[in-house]
């Protein structure tokens, strides 16, 4: 399983890992590997002790009114959601490609 990490390297060369799930959960190495070796050590502590749950949380009528909560999960059945991605994602690379060709 891939996790995303942040790493910060200190003034001191030391690093600190800390996992983007678990913000609040750190830990340090005199290099970037052992750093690395030991978030992945704390990544495996914590999946242990975690579950991932879903609760349902009574919202008030205020904010059912909400304009950008009444839009949330709108796409989530449209069956053309992943060509409109693909195309997005083609177009930014069309972009992208624009881009570097005009610098050289």
């Amino acid at each position: 399983m891939t996790f995303d990490v942040i790493l910060l390297k200190q003034a001191n060369n030391d690093c600190i890992a800390r996992p983007a799930l678990w913000p609040d959960s750190v830990v340090h190495g005199v290099t970037e590997q052992e750093a690395l070796d030991r978030v992945c050590v704390l990544i495996r502590d914590l999946l242990s002790r975690t579950q991932l749950v879903q609760v349902e949380v009574d919202v008030p009528k205020n904010q059912v009114d909400n304009y950008w909560l009444a839009k949330a999960g709108m796409f989530a059945d449209d069956q053309t959601w992943d060509d409109f991605l693909k195309a997005m994602a083609d177009y930014r690379r069309q972009l992208d490609d624009k881009q570097t060709s005009e610098l050289t």
